[in-house]
């Protein structure tokens, strides 16, 4: 409703302005005797009003007719058939009402022939103008749903990862020790139950995200004990970021660098100037170079939602991932 009110009020202030724009001549002849003489008065008022009308009509009839993909030929032709109406009615109103002779046939047949010209061409600028905006809008409409299709993908990706480096985790633990693998089921159920909340979403507050580290940390301490050191530096957490994030760098580090008493691993996630920072000490182990799916993945889903790309520093030291952060 509003985008048609809008056409409509487009259309008559068109219109007004070729029924002022094609009147000049007469308005300014009759511009002395407009105080005095009712009959300019009228003359003005008749000639405004109804090229006013004949143009509103054009564009109408051009606009709705290009809408239905009507043929070209057939909107001439009553475009012709209006042009015609109009020379009658005009001629008519100046003849039997202003008492102007024939002579001011050939201004009324000049007027309505620009007055339709103007208006034919008006009306296709404004069909295609439209069309390419719907063209575009559907564009928009099917980007973002192949967006959804893409995140929804990349995430069910993350997911059986995640899950199974957890389970073989527990396995682990069982064997050794029992009561450590009760504490640890409870908390994974946690981090699961997370996992399978934040499922239907795009993104996630940091706060929870950093709820859901503190449990994972709990998990890995457990089994790696001091050998494993992960220390937070973040204050400020008005912000949101893609789930599960922080517990895939998090789990990448584990997996290819050593962890020992003689080489412990320190993992750091710091907050710094609207980015997160997640580095980590960098020694690899032998043969531990992956398929690097999980930082593909992750890049991929930054690339969506924050349309920026995630950045990766490595040296002999040092492995450091920086995640663009979106404002809540």
């Amino acid at each position: 409703m509003n985008k048609s009110f809008s056409t409509t009020q487009f259309v008559w202030g068109v219109s007004l302005f070729l029924a002022l724009f094609v009147n000049l001549p007469i308005i300014f002849l009759q511009l002395p005797r407009l105080e005095k003489s009712g009959i300019a008065q009228l003359d003005v008022l008749i000639q405004v009003v109804v090229c006013l009308i004949y143009s509103v009509f054009s564009i109408q009839l051009v606009y709705r007719r290009s809408k239905l993909n009507q043929a070209q030929s057939r909107i001439l032709f009553e475009v012709f058939i209006l042009f015609l109406v109009f020379v009658l009615v005009l001629t008519t109103l100046n003849v039997l009402i202003i008492g102007l002779s024939m002579k001011m046939f050939p201004t009324v047949v000049v007027r309505g022939a620009l007055i339709g010209i103007i208006a034919y061409f008006f009306s296709r600028f404004l069909t295609e103008t439209e069309r390419k905006n719907e063209i575009l809008l559907e564009n928009e409409h099917l980007k973002s749903e192949n967006l959804l299709v893409q995140l929804s993908s990349l995430k069910n990706q993350l997911n059986p990862h995640f899950l199974f480096n957890s389970l073989n985790t527990l396995s682990w633990l069982i064997n050794e020790d029992k009561e450590k693998s009760q504490r640890y089921l409870q908390k994974l159920s946690q981090v699961l139950r997370y996992s399978l909340s934040m499922q239907e979403q795009s993104l996630v507050p940091l706060k929870e995200e950093l709820t859901l580290v503190d449990s994972y940390i709990f998990l890995l301490q457990i089994r790696f004990g001091n050998n494993l050191q992960i220390i937070k530096n973040i204050e400020d957490v008005q912000f949101k970021i893609p789930p599960l994030s922080l517990q895939l760098l998090i789990e990448n580090a584990i997996k290819h660098n050593v962890i020992s008493t003689a080489s412990p691993l320190s993992i750091w996630i710091e907050l710094r100037d609207n980015v997160l920072i997640v580095r980590n000490t960098h020694k690899p182990k032998p043969n531990s170079e992956g398929t690097g799916i999980g930082l593909v993945n992750l890049n991929e889903r930054f690339k969506i939602l924050a349309s920026q790309e995630v950045e990766i520093e490595q040296n002999e030291k040092e492995f450091k991932v920086v995640l663009p952060l979106i404002a809540e």
